[in-house]
């Protein structure tokens, strides 16, 4: 079990680092090219916002769960931070199971609505459901990472405060 387990999250890891790279390297080479192709031939590459776009929405939809894992996301922790360990552990456990619920109850009708969608790209004509389809990834990749978060939550709970190392380093 435990060899399965690290398969997964080596694929997991995988793809959420390897995808967001490439995303971000093909909106780099996009935006360079269409700013070479208007500078300095006096044209312009019609389909270049579409790939940014696309690579952005990309970058961040499989980026999203290594974020989470991480727990390098953007958080508003002044008063959590104030809270006693019991209190953390109940806004952790709260905020991943609203989050956990949420996206199970929108995640037929989305996966229904991007199977459904008949509509493409303006410029590239790429369908929608090709285009959107990390979304779903990222919908599953949430869920099961809130589901962790709130496991990891319990366990941290259950061991006790941990005390932090002072930043610079340990004192003599």
């Amino acid at each position: 079990m435990e060899s399965f387990k690290k398969v997964i999250k080596t694929i997991f890891d995988g793809i959420g680092t390897v995808v967001p790279i490439l995303s971000f390297l093909a909106i780099f080479i996009t935006f360079t090219a269409s700013i070479i192709a208007r500078y300095i031939f006096n044209t312009s590459i019609r389909w270049s916002y579409e790939i940014s776009v696309l690579g952005y929405i990309w970058c961040m939809f499989f980026g999203v769960g290594k974020a989470m894992e991480d727990d390098s996301h953007v958080v508003f922790s002044l008063v959590y931070d104030m809270l006693s360990p019991l209190w953390q552990f109940i806004c952790k456990v709260v905020y991943n199971a609203f989050l956990m619920i949420l996206l199970i109850i929108v995640f037929v009708p989305c996966c229904k609505a991007l199977q459904n969608s008949s509509m493409v790209t303006s410029v590239l004509k790429i369908p929608y459901s090709v285009a959107f389809a990390p979304f779903i990834y990222m919908l599953a990749e949430i869920i099961v990472r809130s589901g962790i978060n709130i496991c990891k939550a319990y366990k941290e709970f259950k061991a006790g405060p941990v005390e932090k190392a002072e930043e610079g380093g340990a004192e003599a």
